[in-house]
This record gives structure tokens, C-alpha cells and sequence, in this order.
């Protein structure tokens, strides 16, 4: 097996996860050293972003080569990330729209009840909400008094 084959096979296994120390620090090594092909540019890059012990911002400065050139593959990163977040949102948006339109104002759970008093029909739910509320101090009053009366028949 020639080297680049071994190296294909080393970053086959990287790319999955399965790579010992030993083999990582050799491909960090041969990726600054080597003259790599043109389908591993990329990785060269990662590889030295790698070795530099992966700086947060994600900056590393390649040390081989005839040029210095200075990645910023977390802030690509982390700019596709919002550029998709932002058009999800935009999508999302743009379906749900017509449906937060059609909402009205959320039904009244006594929306259309009525009431009758001494014989007279009563739909005004600020009234109706007002004997309801009435209605349920009152038997919460009498709940408390039956109560006391069964502690007093208790003892």
C-alpha cells in the first residue's frame, strides 16, 4: 500500500471516527508536510485547525505552504447555521401567516349562555360572568359551613 493510500485509509477512518491517537497525530503531521491533492484541500485545512488544538474562534493559521492562510471554519460554520435558522423561520412564518390571520379572538367559554331571572332572558356575558362568580362564593361559603357542621357532629 503506498502512503496516499494509507492516508486515504486513515482518513476514511478519521472521517468515521475510528482512529487511534497515534493515527490522528500522524495525519495532522502529513497533512501540514505533505503537498496534498486537490480533493483534500479542505482537509488539509481542518487537519491543521486540528492540531492547532481547535481554537474556539476557530481561527488557525496554516504552517506549510507557500502562502499563510487564515480559516474561519466555525464562523462559516456558525453562519450557516443562522442563515438556515433564518430562513426556516421565514418559511415557517410564511406558511403559518394566513392561519394566525384567520384566528380571532379565542372563543369565551361562555360565549352564547344566557340566564333567566324573575322571567327575563339575560345574555350579557359581563353579567352573566358576574352572577357566575357570585353564584360560586356563595357555594364555597356553604361548603365551609358544612363542613364546620360535620366537624361539630364529629366530635
Amino acid at each position: 500500500m503506498d502512503k496516499l493510500q494509507h492516508i486515504e485509509s486513515l482518513v476514511e477512518r478519521f472521517l468515521d471516527g475510528r482512529t487511534t491517537n497515534a493515527e490522528e497525530k500522524e495525519l495532522y503531521e502529513w497533512f501540514a508536510t505533505a503537498d496534498v491533492p486537490e480533493k483534500w484541500k479542505e482537509l488539509k485545512a481542518m487537519f491543521a485547525w486540528y492540531a492547532d488544538g481547535m481554537p474556539e474562534q476557530g481561527v488557525s493559521v496554516r504552517k506549510s505552504g507557500d502562502d499563510a492562510q487564515v480559516l474561519r471554519r466555525s464562523v462559516r460554520l456558525n453562519r450557516w447555521i443562522v442563515g438556515t435558522a433564518v430562513v426556516a423561520s421565514a418559511a415557517l412564518l410564511w406558511v403559518l401567516w394566513p392561519v394566525m390571520e384567520s384566528v380571532e379572538e379565542p372563543m369565551h367559554i361562555y360565549e352564547g349562555s344566557y340566564i333567566v331571572e324573575y322571567g327575563v332572558v339575560c345574555s350579557d356575558m359581563a353579567y352573566i360572568e358576574r352572577d357566575i362568580e357570585e353564584m360560586m362564593k356563595r357555594a364555597e361559603e356553604m361548603e365551609r359551613k358544612a363542613d364546620r357542621l360535620l366537624a361539630w357532629v364529629d366530635m
